[in-house]
């Protein structure tokens, strides 16, 4: 987008716009100048990007992280069809469905606090049963089974997901961030409640809190594009294979039995730190097969496996092949610094030390008895020294 750039409004006419629900819920969360550049939208038919400029008095950048949060917010869609962009404006929701709607609920708290919400909502409550009926339930439209899911509930299911970190004993750390980060991973990485609660499992603190940071991470460790088994020589795939099939406890078991050893209580310890550290069980039987086979180590000490976990974990290691191709590109690296290294080998020269004149046949003595005498008082000075320190 341009500020040259030509545009038109669709949609103007056909909108419902309620004032009271746009500024009361909306503009906490949008800012003045999305909630100005909306109105604008609402009154100019078509026309340049620049004038949007001169009326808001802001740049382009600016002018579209408004456009951003304006679509975002699912308040008008973009279409861009060069050298003309055109703005579809939708209608805000109603207050009841604004309320309705788990993540523009919490991000109304997050700007303007639970008391202030709490007051508001009492604006859409109505006493009385409620006796309206759904689309499905009067027009039978074909004989598929009926379900509960409503148009809102195809969002992120926040209660169903609070209602299972309830019965499993998870807690939010901050419910108000994390459930924002919540519904943003669900709808980055399209997973419903229950798909993203396994991973909050997998990535939760040791007190059963959340830790959506490491979720984060795990999930864009996932969706990143990686190696893939085929990738990999034979050898390697059957060890991917066996590192998915194997909890890390039979993992290390089987590894010290055909070595006839044992696994000791300090490895059992670390095999706990690393689930802890919510290392995925298939990185932790890489880990492993490394210490314990490759680099043919006795046993699975705690540095080691810190320095290794520590490592992959920024380096977003969450697969079994994502494990393998770090030792691989750690051991080419290194390998690639070695032979950067200069060779010493055969360089130095020999230092030949040169026999004291007093050795040769020929050595003449030519010290004075002035000088002897001298010398014998300095030896003796030097004797008399040490017996006293003695």
């Amino acid at each position: 987008m341009k500020s040259g750039d030509n545009f038109t409004v669709v949609n103007r006419e056909k909108i419902s716009f309620d004032a009271d629900v746009f500024t009361l819920l909306y503009l906490p969360i949008i800012g003045p100048e999305a909630q100005t550049a909306y109105q604008l939208m609402r009154v100019l038919p078509a026309g340049r990007i620049s004038h949007f400029l001169e009326y808001l008095n802001m740049g382009l950048a600016p002018f579209t992280e408004v456009v951003d949060k304006l679509s975002a917010l699912d308040l008008i869609k973009v279409y861009d069809g060069h050298p003309e962009i055109s703005f579809v404006l939708k209608s805000p929701l109603t207050f009841e469905a604004f309320f309705n709607d788990g993540l523009y609920k919490q991000l109304l708290i997050s700007k303007i606090g639970q008391d202030r919400v709490d007051e508001l909502a009492k604006q859409v409550n109505v006493q009385g049963q409620d006796l309206s009926k759904k689309f499905h339930e009067v027009f039978a439209m074909s004989d598929e089974p009926e379900t509960n899911q409503t148009p809102s509930e195809k969002r992120f299911d926040i209660t169903s997901f609070k209602n299972i970190m309830d019965k499993q004993g998870y807690r939010f750390a901050n419910e108000n961030q994390d459930t924002l980060i919540l519904y943003s991973l669900s709808d980055k990485y399209h997973l419903d409640w229950y798909q993203l609660f396994k991973e909050v499992e997998q990535t939760a603190n040791a007190n059963k809190t959340l830790n959506t940071s490491l979720l984060s991470k795990k999930l864009s460790g996932q969706k990143q594009t990686g190696p893939s088994l085929s990738d990999f020589p034979t050898a390697f795939q059957d060890l991917i294979l066996l590192a998915k099939s194997h909890t890390p406890q039979h993992f290390i078991e089987q590894i010290k039995a055909q070595a006839g050893g044992f696994v000791t209580s300090d490895e059992r310890k670390v095999l706990s730190h690393l689930a802890l550290e919510k290392i995925p069980d298939q990185v932790q039987n890489i880990l492993i097969h490394y210490v314990l086979v490759q680099q043919k180590n006795a046993t699975l000490t705690a540095n080691f496996a810190d320095r290794l976990a520590n490592d992959w974990q920024r380096q977003q290691v969450f697969t079994a092949e994502q494990a393998v191709q770090r030792i691989l590109d750690r051991t080419k690296e290194m390998e690639e610094k070695a032979k950067s290294k200069p060779s010493y080998k055969s360089q130095s020269k020999k230092t030949v030390k040169q026999a004291p004149e007093w050795s040769n046949e020929t050595y003449v003595n030519t010290t004075t008895d002035e000088e002897k005498t001298q010398l014998e008082a300095k030896k003796q000075a030097l004797l008399d020294q040490l017996r006293k320190g003695e």
